[in-house]
């Protein structure tokens, strides 16, 4: 079942920023109100990480490839 809410055109205007090439808003306002998380549950997790060099590897090629997407020509994935 379909709703309709009203928002800004400066909310309007974010929520495009953030949305993803084939997603429509409601699903990028679900993925962006989810990934909310709190931080501290990520205490502790590298700990876990048997190969820290290639994990850090692994996070610094997606943080270049990230930098590298045209996120307000919404270019993402």
């Amino acid at each position: 079942m379909a709703r309709f809410i009203s928002i800004s055109e400066e909310v309007y205007e974010l929520l495009e920023k953030y949305r993803f090439k084939h997603e429509i808003f409601s699903e990028s306002l679900k993925r962006l109100l989810e990934s909310n998380l709190d931080i501290m549950t990520l205490a502790g997790a590298w700990k876990k990480i048997p190969d820290i060099d290639s994990a850090l590897e692994m996070i610094e090629w997606n943080v270049k490839k990230i930098h590298k997407t045209k996120i307000y020509d919404k270019e993402i994935l």
